[in-house]
C-alpha cells in the first residue's frame, strides 16, 4: 500500500509515440479513497483538469500502472495536482492476468456508439479490442459484447491504447461493472469459453 512521500510517475497517454513514453517523477502528498494528491517535481504544461493521465508506481516489489483523471489543480509552481483513479491497477511491465487470444472466434463488441468492435483477446478482468474512434485513456465506456449468439453488457474504463494503423487502435479495458451488468460476471466464463473452442479447432485440425 503506497504511503505519503512515495515516489510516483505521472504520463500523459496523449503524448505516447509508439514505444516511447515519458514518465514525470513526483511524490504522494495524501489519499483520499480514490483520489491522490501528487506533487510533481517539474513543470508540465498541457494539465488540466479533465486531463486523463496514467499513473506509474512501484508496490511489492512490481511496477504498476493505473488509469486517472485529473479532478483538481492545486498549485501551479510547484504542480500539485487532485487525480481520480480508475479502473484498477495494472502491470506496468506485462500482463499479470492471463489472457486467451480471441483472434478467429468472432467476438465483437460495441463500445459507447461504435459497433463491431473486434475483441482480440479476453482474460477474467478485462479485454483488448479493435476500434477507429479515438478513446482516452482513462475514460469510461458502455460495452456490449457478443458471443455464440449471447449478449453481455456492461461498462469498462479504458486502460492501455496503441495505434496499429493510422486508422486503426488496439484498446485494452477493465470491466468496471455496477448494478445490473453482466459483463464483468461472465469475462472469466467467456475466457474459458473460447479455450475450449480453441482446443476443439486444434483436435479436428490434428485429426484431419
Amino acid at each position: 500500500m503506497l504511503k505519503r512521500d512515495d515516489k510516483v510517475f505521472l504520463r500523459l497517454p496523449k503524448e505516447d509515440a509508439g514505444t516511447k513514453r515519458v514518465l514525470r517523477p513526483g511524490v504522494l502528498l495524501g489519499l483520499d479513497n480514490d483520489v491522490w494528491t501528487i506533487r510533481l517535481d517539474e513543470p508540465c504544461a498541457g494539465i488540466d483538469t479533465s486531463t486523463n493521465v496514467a499513473l506509474h508506481f512501484e508496490e511489492r516489489r512490481k511496477f504498476l500502472q493505473q488509469a486517472g483523471r485529473v479532478v483538481r489543480k492545486d498549485s501551479e509552481e510547484p504542480l500539485v495536482l487532485g487525480i481520480q483513479l480508475q479502473g484498477a491497477p495494472v502491470s506496468a511491465e506485462a500482463r499479470q492476468c492471463f489472457r486467451v487470444s480471441c483472434l478467429g472466434s468472432n467476438i465483437r463488441a460495441t463500445i459507447d456508439d461504435e459497433t463491431a468492435c473486434e475483441v482480440v483477446d479476453l482474460s477474467a478482468t478485462g479485454f483488448g479490442f479493435y476500434g477507429r474512434r479515438d478513446y482516452d485513456v482513462g475514460s469510461r465506456v458502455r460495452v456490449l459484447l457478443t458471443h455464440d449468439g449471447k449478449e453481455y453488457e456492461g461498462h469498462a474504463t479504458i486502460q492501455s491504447s496503441r495505434r496499429m494503423t493510422p486508422k486503426l487502435m488496439r484498446y485494452g479495458a477493465h470491466c468496471t461493472d455496477t448494478g445490473r451488468d453482466t459483463l464483468a460476471k461472465s469475462l472469466a466464463a467467456l475466457n474459458l469459453s473460447v479455450q475450449r473452442e480453441q482446443q476443439r479447432r486444434m483436435t479436428a485440425k490434428a485429426s484431419s
